[in-house]
This record gives structure tokens, sequence and C-alpha cells, in this order.
């Protein structure tokens, strides 16, 4: 039976937050045991279910620039756990292990999962990257976008990295017409509008403007409103830029929210603009209720919506051809149907949970 300590950047509410909830919770009792989760940063949403479920969750209270004395944390937690199988998600994260693995009185493999593309990092976070990459044992990618560049780019082995696709459990995602009536009232919705929805942080990463600058070019032409769920350091831009365009009674800032799924199921368009992805749960979640999407066609994005077929894709920074092929969608409700179907179909057949679950089980085995 392999130990398994997980090591995170945070524990707030996100994608790779979630695929560690996940693993972290359901793997095979019978297989793995989890010594527990390290966070760097202060506990969030995930910590503390985790905690509810009876996980051992540790912070190393990382508030800004990290030193090598919450490393030396890291190293305490490593030695008294002495995990057989150490899996770090995110960037800081997986510095962190890989300079601890050097250090520390501990014999463990490390397992590295970065979650998001790096050809956007700034040049010395990808030198640190290159300098300390050789402490890994296996490097797991959520797409195979993420993999070619780390290795056409970053100078890794190939044999040591994989690619994992993320997975969301459809089965427990159906639309609730209750929920969705009640939403609707909630926003006072009329019977002939449409909702337009996108969920994650409000970063740059996002691109939420390029959306309201789409919402602005389609409120006299269509009957369309938009919520966006998350909270993040771009909110008072997004706000003024509201305000500029007059959009106050047609783009909503929702914030942070743990009830996704009874958006989800408000939402009748679901629309992804970001700059850079890597295989974003957002959109597997809402491909999995059956929602038509609109998204980017940017690295592991692509892997999953196929234009036309389960959605639509559009490039990442023009606001004329986003808000195009939404009003394609609000046009057409045949069209919307069809990829809705086609995304639900798509996410039953790739991208579950289980097969999720059974990839990195196969693969803590394999790696000991």
């Amino acid at each position: 039976m392999s130990r398994i300590l997980f090591v995170s950047t945070s524990t707030t509410l996100g994608g790779a937050e979630k695929t560690l909830y996940s693993l972290a919770t359901l793997l095979d009792p019978r297989r793995f045991t989890v010594a527990g989760v390290v966070s760097l940063k202060p506990f969030g949403t995930y910590a503390h279910r985790l905690k509810t479920m009876g996980v051992p969750v540790h912070t190393l209270g990382v508030k800004s620039r990290p030193t090598f004395k919450d490393v030396k944390g890291l190293i305490k937690i490593l030695e008294h756990e002495q995990p057989d199988i150490v899996h770090a998600l995110m960037y800081q994260a997986i510095q962190f292990c890989r300079v601890a693995k050097r250090r520390a009185k501990a014999h463990f493999k490390l397992i590295s999962s970065p979650r998001v593309s790096y050809r956007t990092r700034s040049t010395l976070t990808l030198l640190v990257d290159r300098v300390l990459k050789g402490s890994d044992d296996l490097l797991i990618c959520e797409c195979e976008a993420s993999r070619k560049y780390l290795i056409k780019h970053q100078g890794y082995n190939p044999a040591k990295v994989t690619t994992i696709y993320n997975g969301v459990d459809n089965a427990s995602w159906p639309v609730s017409k209750l929920e969705r009536a009640q939403k609707r009232l909630e926003l006072r919705l009329g019977a002939g509008e449409l909702l337009l929805g996108a969920v994650g942080r409000l970063d740059a990463q996002k691109n939420h403007a390029l959306l309201i600058d789409a919402m602005a070019r389609l409120k006299d032409r269509h009957p369309v409103r938009c919520v966006i769920l998350g909270e993040g350091p771009k909110r008072a831009s997004l706000e003024a830029q509201i305000r500029r365009n007059h959009l106050e009674k047609h783009v909503w800032l929702l914030g942070e929210r743990d009830d996704v799924t009874t958006w989800l199921s408000c939402i009748d368009v679901f629309v992804l603009p970001s700059l850079w992805e890597g295989l974003p749960n957002a959109l597997l979640e809402a491909m999995a209720m059956g929602l038509p999407v609109v998204a980017s066609n940017v690295d592991g994005v692509a892997e999953v919506v196929a234009d036309n077929q389960n959605g639509l894709l559009v490039p990442p920074r023009s606001a004329p051809a986003l808000a195009k092929r939404i009003a394609e969608l609000c046009s057409n409700a045949l069209l919307r149907q069809r990829l809705g179907q086609a995304a639900r179909e798509t996410i039953a057949e790739r991208f579950t949970l289980l097969n999720m679950l059974a990839a990195y089980e196969k693969t803590y085995s394999e790696i000991r």
C-alpha cells in the first residue's frame, strides 16, 4: 500500500484544488493511504472540506514571498510523515517539493502537476523550473499542449512527462429545473432572455474583459444577460468597464460561489474567454451539464472542444469574433441544443471523474 502526501500551493476554490480534493478523498483505500494535504498558503475552502472528511491538512502559512524557512516547514512535515509518494500541484508547491526532496531525510517519489500551461510564465520562473526539474520522478500534465511545451521549451525528458486529463462526475450534474427557475427569478430574467455564464478567477488569464466587450456589442441586438462567477484582482477594473459601457443591467459579477452547480443550471450558454489555459474544470463541468460553450482556442481547450461539433471556438483576443459566435447561439435554439448534447456526450466518453481517478491510481502504482 502506497502512502501519499499531497502538497498544493493553495486550497481555495479552483480547478487544481478541486482535483486535489477528489484525489485526497476518492482514491481506493485498499491500495492507497492519504498521509495528508499540505497547503503553502493559509487554509481555503477545500482545506476545510478535507478536514471534515477526516483528511489531515497542514498549512505553511506562506502569505507573500516564500523563504527557505517555509521550505524547512515542509521538510519537517515530510520527515514526520515519511510518505512513499509526494504529489505536488501548481508551480510554487512543485518548486518547494523539489528543493525539499534534495534536503529532507525522507525518501519518496516526487510527482509534479503544474496544472496550467507554462508558456506565459516569466523568464525567471522558467529558469528556476529548468534548474530544479531534475528532482521529479514524473510530471503529469492536464493536456497534451502543456506536455509538448515542457518537452520542447523546458527540456523535459519525454519519458518522465505524461498526460492525465481532468475529469468530472457528470452523473451528478443534472440540470435542476427548480434551481433554474429560482435563479432566473432572482435575476428577474424574462422568458425570452438568454443567460451567458463564465466561471473563473477575476484575473488577466481568464480575460473577462473580453466577454464584457462582447456584451457591449450584443446588448442592443439580442435579449441576453451575463453572470460572471469568481473573485480576484481585476474586480475593480471590470466593474469600471461595466459602468463605462452602461451594462449594469446586463452583466453581473457575483463573486466566488460554492453553488456553481446551481448557477450552471440557470445558464443557457457557457463562455470561456481565457488567454491561456490547461484544461479547465469549469469548462468540463459546463459541458457535462449539456451547455453549449463558446471558448477561446487556446492550449488544452482545443483538446476537448471541436469547433461546431461540441462547441464553438474563437480567437482569444477578438471581441467581435466572440460576440459573433455568441450571437449565433442566441438566435439558433437548435444549434444550442445540438452542441449541448454533443458536449455532454464528449464528457461522458472521455472526461469522467472515474477515468481520471483510474489513471492516477495506475500512475501511483507504477511509479513505486
